[in-house]
């Protein structure tokens, strides 16, 4: 299959018309991609990671089952060629007619296979960035309907080299249109493509035996679940550095996705995250430095992330400028560099009035070590403060130390079970609260989002369970396992390479009513309108996840009994956003969105997109300067001439807030009287499941 492919592959590029700057520029030469072979070491990582992921991870798998060898193979093209971009439809079903390869190279470690696989897959992109090239030669039209698909994942791989290169074609012209539409000229678009796709070609060149080895073997990894990884050894080093609490640049995590890198998280109280500019999923498309002999902004799709990430670290003080793309808009962050220590992301206690009424907010951004006892200094300062009912704000809030999420959630209990944690020999143990003590028992309410997850989630989750809080927001995440970093080096290695590391799933957690967040995350009591697409966004989106199940449930006093007056909140919550001119947007931008991604394929008609890209420019002008005069402050007429210093209002807080008071207005849990309503609850069972993987 492998010389089948290879052939067709070169037969395609020989019918290509490669640019004449292509033809001399030897740095693009594709016969220049290395010819992958395997090192010692590699097969040393690769018998080591087969025998922690076959003997010591959460879920039982055996590589003598067929269906299992089939996702690996479904990873290993998902990870190559993820658009259905790359290969045809027979290349793609023999590829997966390789099983017996696949199986021999997990299990035996006989890795010549996706080494040569992996040759032919660069070369075919290749082809690709050389047929772009030649069409930047030639005219191109924008007034047609033609349309293109946002994720072409989801579609079928295409049925010949014909139909393969006019996806190419799409694609190319729909890279020009993004950037016309950001208000780059004809002249100037070309130039930066033709740029960037020489150093794509350029990239090709620098694959190494590393690159060729992490993509199988997390190919294999991700079959398991999605938690589950291999690190190299450089992004091992990269991890160890990111652990260390004096770290200097922008604080985001990124990922390589194709030919682009994307940002996956940002770090709380990082310059990246308080920027407020910056969202999970851009895409940096361009990476300007401010050095005294270096001031053009770098174009870097198509770069290597090993070669992206030092361009966007740096040293405290120095200033680097993003160039970003999210959907049809491209637009630049400027950031200044700093150490990115933890208490940057300490929980903050802070008092705010509404409808002149004192409520708490304390923001927790992660579980850190010693979070409870941060949390406790601060609950104390808001109590002193005399505040009626108190919201723990957990919004975009990862996750982080489970012990951290017990300890915390003991802060508003008395005693009792936290969490039970499931290993894979099934062994069901408990994190409890034992202190019998309480720092806060008044009205809570806890704020969550799509991006709550994981230690959020646990804390949300039993706090629920306990009717000590009000769960508000958006459902969140849906994690519910347990991860741990195991190194594959060994003390008796000779070796002088490192060996990296590996990430795998070790357990799974579940509340203390014997449910489990995973999959389905935490159902808030009252509903915001999601900002997120649960489309995209969730752990049930990943390939290859834990199914929920459930456990039975431990004993433990409720709190007291919310459900009662939850329908009475829910009429006041819904009567307040009726006329909120902010809610309302916010459901329609949803709305909005979701139906842009649900019909996936987009015009690449330039006058069309121009309207949508007004349309939405609008909506979004109209909203900043309704607060604006709200505050009194003078309007605007372009969104480009927004402040840097431009705050939106909160308005999610703002009713978690409202809510609270309400929470507290309902005396359910009356404060001086919450220690009887603890008393006078018995104990109860919820559900009676036998333990499942």
């Amino acid at each position: 299959m492998i010389k089948k492919l290879v052939s067709v592959a070169l037969c395609v590029s020989c019918a290509l018309s490669i640019n004449a700057t292509i033809a001399q520029d030897k740095a693009a030469n594709k016969d220049q991609i290395p010819v992958f072979k395997v090192e010692k070491e590699q097969e040393t990582s690769c018998r080591r990671v087969y025998g922690f992921y076959t003997r010591s991870h959460y879920k039982e798998i055996s590589l003598d089952d067929d269906a299992f060898i089939k996702k690996i193979i479904e990873r290993y093209i998902d990870t190559t060629d993820y658009t259905h971009t790359l290969l045809t439809k027979a290349e793609a079903d023999d590829i997966f007619a390789q099983a017996k390869k696949f199986k021999a190279a997990a299990k035996e470690c006989k890795l010549d296979f996706p080494y040569e696989l992996y040759h032919t897959i660069l070369k075919r992109r290749y082809d690709r960035y050389s047929y772009y090239l030649e069409l930047l030669d030639k005219p191109i039209e924008f007034d047609s309907d033609e349309t293109i698909a946002l994720d072409h994942s989801k579609l079928d791989y295409p049925k010949d080299y014909n139909e393969l290169k006019n996806l190419w074609r799409l694609a190319f012209k729909s890279d020009f249109l993004n950037l016309k539409l950001s208000g780059k000229s004809d002249n100037k678009v070309r130039e930066l493509l033709r740029k960037r796709y020489n150093n794509v070609m350029r990239t090709l060149k620098q694959s190494t035996n590393e690159d060729a080895f992490s993509v199988f073997v997390n190919s294999f990894a991700t079959a398991i679940d999605p938690h589950t990884s291999y690190l190299s050894p450089e992004n091992t080093s990269n991890f160890e550095n990111s652990m260390n609490l004096s770290m200097e640049g922008i604080g985001a995590v990124l990922q390589q996705e194709d030919d682009y890198v994307k940002i996956v998280s940002l770090v709380p109280g990082s310059p990246a995250e308080k920027s407020k500019k910056l969202k999970p999923k851009d895409l940096i498309i361009g990476v300007q430095q401010h050095k005294e002999d270096d001031h053009e902004m770098l174009d870097v799709v198509g770069m290597r992330l090993v070669d992206v990430v030092p361009l966007v670290k740096g040293p405290k003080g120095s200033k680097v400028t993003l160039e970003i793309q999210r959907g049809d808009n491209i637009f630049k962050v400027d950031l200044v560099r700093n150490t990115i220590k933890l208490e940057d992301s300490a929980a903050k206690g802070e008092v705010k009035t509404i409808n002149g009424r004192k409520v708490g907010v304390l923001t927790v951004k992660s579980f850190y070590v010693n979070l409870s006892e941060d949390m406790k200094k601060e609950i104390q300062k808001l109590t002193k403060a005399n505040v009626e009912a108190m919201v723990v704000d957990l919004r975009s809030n990862g996750g982080g130390l489970l012990q951290e999420a017990s300890l915390s959630t003991g802060l508003f209990i008395k005693s009792g079970p936290v969490v039970q944690v499931r290993n894979s020999l099934g062994e069901i143990s408990s994190h409890s609260d034992r202190d019998g003590q309480v720092y806060y028992d008044g009205p809570l309410v806890v704020l969550i989002d799509r991006f709550s997850a994981s230690s959020s989630e646990i804390f949300a989750g039993a706090l629920q369970d306990y009717g000590r809080a009000l769960i508000v927001g958006d459902t969140s995440f849906g994690k519910g396992t347990v991860q741990r970093t195991q190194s594959l080096d060994r003390i008796y290695d000779f070796s002088t390479k490192p060996l990296g590391s590996i990430h795998f799933t070790t357990a799974m957690y579940y509340r203390i009513n014997g449910g489990s967040n995973q999959k389905k995350g935490v159902q808030p009591d009252i509903s915001f309108p999601s900002l997120y697409n649960h489309k995209l966004i969730g752990e049930e989106q990943h390939p290859n996840v834990l199914e929920y199940n459930q456990i039975d449930s431990m004993k433990y006093k409720p709190y007291a009994d919310l459900k009662p007056v939850i329908p009475q909140l829910q009429a006041n919550h819904l009567k307040r956003i009726k006329d909120d001119y902010l809610f309302n947007y916010i459901i329609d931008r949803a709305q909005k969105d979701a139906d842009y991604y649900d019909k996936n394929f987009v015009s690449l008609n330039y006058n069309k997109r121009l309207a949508e890209k007004n349309e939405t420019e609008k909506a979004e002008l109209d909203y900043v300067n309704t607060f604006l005069t709200s505050q009194g402050k003078k309007v605007i007429k372009n969104i480009k001439e927004l402040p840097d210093n431009f705050t939106p209002p909160d308005a999610f807080l703002d009713e978690a807030m409202n809510i609270a008071l309400d929470l507290a207005d309902a005396r359910v849990i009356p404060g001086a009287d919450a220690k009887k309503a603890r008393s006078d609850n018995s104990e109860v069972m919820v559900s009676k499941n036998e333990p499942k993987k």
